[in-house]
């Protein structure tokens, strides 16, 4: 029970850079979009007025520094671990994030973002508008891939990473509607 329990911290863990990236753009207050206002040859909006160019380095800003505090807390973290599981090399992988890392997977989270955005707009969806698939996991994917050259978790982390982040993405996004932060609750 305690190594399922770990494997999904450790899933938690691993994520954390990506989410915060992804969760805190709202705090830079809008600002100029990333696409400069124009549009895509189809006549839409490349992104949209909700990706700026302020709100993308904020991301990376917390992201980043998620990812920093993990790095320094990884060596106190690991003896409490210790106690409880026998921690595999896997474990330990993904609880030794570094820096590098913790930038990678926040610069992809919202590369990833965009990405959904751009595909929101092909198909005519609104700023806004809900995509399950797109809005909810291809942030976490873009993130992984990002970081794969300096970090590559074994596939039951990856799995139990992206399984955690549809919840976590439905429950950030419902308390920054709550919160006032989000025109919308998805």
């Amino acid at each position: 029970m305690y190594e399922e329990l770990a494997i999904f911290e450790l899933s938690v863990w691993l994520g954390l850079s990506a989410w915060i990236a992804n969760a805190t753009p709202v705090l830079g207050g809008g600002g100029s979009p990333i696409d400069g206002g124009r549009n895509f040859r189809d006549g839409r909006r490349i992104l949209g007025d909700s990706k700026t160019i302020r709100g993308f380095f904020v991301g990376v800003f917390f992201g980043t520094l998620t990812g920093t505090g993990q790095f320094l807390a990884a060596p106190y973290l690991r003896p409490i671990l210790a106690q409880f599981v026998t921690i595999t090399p896997e474990m330990d992988y993904v609880l030794s994030i570094s820096i590098p890392v913790g930038f990678l997977l926040s610069v992809g989270a919202l590369t990833g973002d965009m990405i959904g955005s751009f595909i929101k707009r092909r198909v005519n969806l609104k700023s806004g508008d809900p995509s399950p698939v797109l809005d909810q996991i291809g942030f976490i994917i873009m993130a992984l891939i990002f970081a794969f050259p300096l970090m590559m978790p074994s596939p039951i982390f990856v799995a139990v990473l992206v399984l955690t982040t549809l919840g976590i993405h439905w429950l950030s996004n419902a308390l920054s509607f709550l919160l006032g932060l989000k025109k919308n609750p998805w």
